[in-house]
C-alpha cells in the first residue's frame, strides 16, 4: 500500500505569500486537507505535516517522511511575484530525481493544466552548490515535488481556483504514478482522445461507457471497436454532462479519470467524515453528497439537480431535505451519519428493483407502489417525452393509465394500462434500478 507525504507549505507564524485578500499558507492547507481525505479514501497511507494552522519544520516534515518510507512527497504551495502578477501552474522535482519524480511532476500539472491554469512546465530548481533549493526537496529520499499551484496575487488564477478540484488534480496524479498495490485504475494515456483517435485507450473508454450506461441510459451503447466515432463522441459528451465536467467530447485527464473511477461502479462509497454537513459546509464529503443526490435524482426527479461545487448552499440543503422526506429520515436538512449512509446505499448499491407490490397496479389502485411507478414514469419521460408526465400522488387515475400505455407501447409490452410483474420490472429497469 503506497504511502504518500501531503506536505502543506508553510503555517502558523509563517504566512507564505499574500494577495486578493488570501494568505497561502491557508490555501495551501485547504488543498493538502482535501487531496489527503480523496487519497485516503482510496486507501493510501497519508502522511501530513500539518492538518491545521500551526508553525512548521521543515528539517522534521524531511526527517518524519524519510523514517516512515513514504514512497512519495508532495507539498503544496502558491506562487508570487512582484510587480505585474505572473500566472499559471509549475511543478519542482528534484535534480536527484531518476524518473518517478518527473513522472508525478509531469502527472500532477497536466491535470493543473486542464483546470484551465497556465502550463509554466516542470523544472529542478537548484542553488550555488547545485543541490535542491528547497529543502523539504534535497532532504528527503523519496521522489518528492513541491506544487505551485497558482499566483495567489493573480486575481484571474484565484477566480479560476477550486480548493476541492486542485486536491482531485494532485490526488489523480499521484494514483497515476504509485497506485493502489502496483495496480489501480488504468492511467491517462498522456494525450487527449478525441474524434478519430483509435487504439486500445478508445476500446477501454468504450467498455467503460458501456458499462456506466448500464445505470446511466442516456449513454448510448457503443460498438467496442477502438474507433472514436460520432457515437463515442456524443456518449462522451453525455457522460460529461452527467458528472458536470466540461461538455468538449474530448477524453483528457479529468474526464479520463471520472470514467476509470465510474467504470465499475464508481470508487468504494466513502465513510461518514465524523461530523455532519450542514448549510455553509464545504470540501470534498458536501461534493460526494452532490454527486449522490444527482444520481438518485434520476430515481427520484423530486430531488432537484445540484452544481458539484463542494458548497452546501440553499439547493444542497433542499435536495437533502426531499432525500430525507422520500426516504423515512428525520427532515432537518442535515447530513448526519444516519443520512450519509443511506445517501450512500442509495447512490450505489441501493438501486435493486424494488420488489414488486404482488398484485397488478390498474385503474383505482393508490399507495406507495403507484407513487414509485409515477416518479419513474416522470423520470423516463426525460428521455420518452411521449409519456406524460403524471402527478406523484399515489393515485392511479387516467393520467397514470394513459402514461402506462404509452410506455407499453414504446417498449413493446401489452397496452392494457395495468402494471403486472413484466410492466413493473421494465419500467424500473429504465427507471434505473438494477436486476
Amino acid at each position: 500500500m503506497p504511502i504518500i507525504a501531503v506536505y502543506a507549505g508553510h503555517g502558523g507564524s509563517d504566512p507564505g505569500a499574500s494577495g486578493n485578500g488570501l494568505l497561502e499558507k491557508d490555501l495551501n492547507l485547504a488543498v493538502s486537507n482535501a487531496a489527503s481525505n480523496i487519497l485516503r479514501q482510496w486507501g493510501y497511507t497519508v502522511l501530513n505535516n500539518r492538518k491545521t494552522d500551526v508553525d512548521r519544520n521543515i528539517t522534521m516534515d524531511a526527517i518524519y517522511a524519510n523514517e516512515n518510507r513514504a514512497d512519495a512527497l508532495v507539498e503544496i504551495h502558491q506562487n508570487y511575484n512582484a510587480g505585474v502578477p505572473g500566472t499559471g501552474s509549475e511543478v519542482i522535482y528534484s535534480v536527484r530525481d531518476t524518473g518517478k519524480g518527473r513522472a508525478l511532476a509531469e502527472a500532477i500539472l497536466r491535470r493543473l493544466v486542464a483546470l484551465g491554469f497556465k502550463d509554466r512546465g516542470v523544472k529542478t530548481v537548484v542553488n550555488a552548490n547545485g543541490q535542491d533549493a528547497f529543502a523539504i526537496i534535497r532532504l528527503t529520499n523519496m521522489p518528492a515535488v513541491l506544487v505551485e499551484c497558482a499566483f495567489i496575487n493573480n486575481s484571474e488564477d484565484m477566480a479560476r481556483f477550486d480548493v476541492n478540484r486542485v486536491a482531485q488534480a494532485i490526488a489523480d496524479g499521484v494514483r497515476e504514478i504509485f497506485p493502489i498495490n502496483g495496480g489501480g485504475k488504468p492511467i491517462y494515456p498522456g494525450a487527449p482522445l478525441r474524434l478519430g483517435s483509435t487504439g486500445e485507450e478508445v476500446r477501454q473508454i468504450q467498455r467503460c461507457l458501456n458499462n456506466i450506461s448500464n445505470r446511466h441510459p442516456e449513454i448510448p451503447k457503443l460498438s467496442e471497436d477502438g474507433i472514436f466515432g460520432s457515437n463515442t463522441l456524443f456518449a462522451v459528451v453525455t457522460f460529461q454532462q452527467l458528472f458536470g465536467l466540461t461538455t468538449d467530447g474530448v477524453v483528457g485527464p479529468i474526464t479520463w479519470d471520472r470514467i476509470m473511477s465510474e467504470c465499475d461502479g464508481g470508487v468504494k462509497p466513502p465513510p461518514y467524515p465524523g461530523y455532519p454537513l450542514t448549510l455553509y459546509s464545504t470540501g470534498e464529503p458536501v461534493r460526494q453528497i452532490q454527486r449522490c443526490l444527482n444520481n438518485i435524482s434520476r430515481r427520484f426527479p423530486s430531488i432537484p439537480r445540484l452544481t458539484e461545487d463542494g458548497i452546501f448552499g440553499s439547493m444542497t440543503l433542499s435536495a437533502v431535505v426531499e432525500f430525507q422526506r422520500l426516504f423515512g429520515l428525520t427532515v432537518d436538512g442535515i447530513v448526519g451519519k444516519a443520512t450519509w449512509d443511506k445517501i450512500m446505499s442509495e447512490c450505489a448499491g441501493g438501486q435493486n428493483i424494488p420488489p414488486y407490490p404482488g398484485t397488478p397496479l390498474r385503474l383505482g389502485s393508490f399507495g406507495d407502489a403507484v407513487r414509485q411507478v409515477q416518479r419513474c414514469l416522470n423520470n423516463i419521460s426525460n428521455r420518452h417525452p411521449s409519456i406524460p408526465k403524471v402527478a406523484e400522488d399515489g393515485i392511479f387515475g387516467t393520467s397514470t393509465r394513459l402514461a402506462v400505455i404509452e410506455f407499453q407501447r414504446l417498449f413493446d409490452l401489452e397496452q392494457d394500462g395495468v402494471v403486472g410483474p413484466m410492466t413493473w420490472n421494465r419500467i424500473m429497469r429504465e427507471c434505473g434500478f438494477t436486476a
